[in-house]
């Protein structure tokens, strides 16, 4: 009977030992946190490349020899090239930013008459421009509609000609850079993080400015005012 009391009496003691080691070996740990999701951030530089289609108006305000038959030409083709710029995350959504872009144009057109065998003609090309602008946005996620404005400056070919018939072409040509003001609008994608899409519309406004040249037998001298419109699309890198 006692040897019988000593063995329940170790097996409950066991149990309970047991049981004690069971409940210290199992850990209760705290919940850990997710890990909060950052918001896309507009705020930085960046760098692209852009391609687009122009079309413009170059009117002659004293167009001398060429008066008899043109006082405008509507220049228009493609053009390609580089932009960049820095935007200022104001917070609410605002964004502020400057940009400004280097482009190879191909914006050109030319006319001409024949006055019984006298063909006199003119053309006009912008050769290249480019901009510096200020930006304002309003961020929704991952798109940025803005606006856009400021300096423009382009270089602008004008050339008149005199062709007489069994004679020599005769040519007057002129090249000078002019500085004007562009006013856009746009809406800029951020594809990823990094990789940013643009589409744009600007409108250009050279200014005027008097072109001149001289051969043998004429002397090309007009005034000239240059306006254009383009639509741009942009791929840039977000640093």
């Amino acid at each position: 009977m006692q040897i019988k009391s000593v063995l329940l009496a170790t097996a409950f003691a066991f149990v309970g030992i047991s049981g004690a080691n069971a409940a210290d070996a199992i850990q209760y740990q705290e919940p850990v946190a997710a890990a909060p999701v950052q918001s896309f951030s507009w705020g930085g530089a960046y760098l692209g490349g852009q391609i687009g289609y122009g079309w413009g108006k170059s009117r002659y305000s004293d167009p001398a020899f060429v008066s008899a038959f043109t006082d405008q030409l509507k220049p228009d083709g493609f053009l390609g090239g580089l932009y960049a710029g820095y935007n200022f995350d104001l917070g609410n959504s605002v964004i502020l930013g400057v940009d400004g872009d280097i482009t190879y144009n191909n914006l050109k057109d030319g006319d001409s008459e024949d006055f019984g065998g006298i063909v006199i003609g003119n053309n006009t090309k912008l050769r290249w421009s480019g901009a510096v602008r200020a930006r304002a946005g309003v961020a929704v996620d991952r798109f940025l509609p803005y606006i856009a404005g400021g300096v423009a400056f382009g270089s602008v070919k004008n050339s008149g000609y005199f062709d007489v018939v069994g004679l020599e072409n005769f040519t007057g040509a002129d090249t000078k850079t002019m500085t004007g003001w562009t006013l856009g609008a746009g809406v800029d994608y951020a594809a990823t993080d990094n990789l940013i899409v643009r589409l744009e519309y600007r409108y250009t406004d050279y200014g005027r400015k008097d072109f001149s040249g001289t051969t043998d037998i004429f002397s090309y001298d007009t005034g000239n005012k240059l306006k254009t419109s383009d639509i741009r699309l942009g791929v840039a890198y977000k640093f």
